[in-house]
């Protein structure tokens, strides 16, 4: 892992990157929660969720929006930081152009993030949301396309939480006909305060994504 500064039009953005050792490996980027809410790219969810990529062997990014952290600039407004997952994303497949395939993972609002970039980015080859912000009820962006998903969540989440992320799949399922998987995980909460419960979070993440992009690249 190193660490880098990706230029953006608010600045240089902090980030972290994992290089992968086989040449033309999936390429994945981890989309942090809301920072106003103290999330960011070294938090234990994001973190986790970059480490599993890495350990499967995908070269793979997590960054501070800007504002947050080393990233330069004002905090932003949702569509700022949408911007600047788009520049993340050129940047790590100008840095590897012999890779074809491309996953988003996101936590809170990074997971509404995701599918906004979903329907924007076609290349994008799978997703995984985990413990989405129940805030973020907005879809009418959803359109039919191609594709297949995860949904994680803890079992002690809130209510809230737990039927707003039933009634996502729902929704993602009916206007974007995407595939979507769901795991619920025992005794978590949103945050996976207790390390056995980011471990498993980790475990089902790299399950998932090894088992999904297996049949596309052969990678494992």
């Amino acid at each position: 892992m190193i660490d880098i500064m990706i230029n953006s039009k608010a600045g240089k953005l902090h980030a972290v990157y994992h290089k992968a050792e086989l040449v033309g490996a999936p390429l994945a980027v981890v989309l942090s929660g809301n920072p106003r809410h103290k999330c960011h790219m070294n938090d234990r969810v994001s973190y986790a969720m970059f480490r599993a990529f890495m350990d499967i062997g995908f070269s793979v990014v997590r960054f501070d929006y800007r504002g947050v952290g080393d990233s330069e600039g004002a905090m932003g407004t949702i569509s700022d930081n949408m911007l600047d997952i788009e520049m993340v994303m050129n940047w790590i497949q100008n840095q590897n152009e012999e890779s074809d395939s491309i996953w988003l993972a996101g936590n809170g609002m990074g997971a509404w993030y995701l599918l906004q970039m979903l329907m924007r980015r076609p290349e994008v080859s799978g997703f995984v949301m985990v413990s989405p912000d129940p805030s973020m009820t907005d879809f009418t962006f959803l359109s039919p396309r191609p594709n297949r998903g995860l949904l994680i969540q803890g079992q002690n989440e809130s209510e809230e939480s737990i039927a707003f992320g039933t009634h996502l799949i729902q929704v993602i399922k009916k206007q974007a006909k995407i595939d979507m998987e769901t795991i619920r995980i025992k005794n978590a909460d949103a945050n996976y305060s207790q390390s056995a419960d980011l471990r498993q979070m980790y475990n089902d993440l790299k399950a998932y994504v090894g088992r999904e992009n297996l049949g596309d690249n052969k990678l494992l």
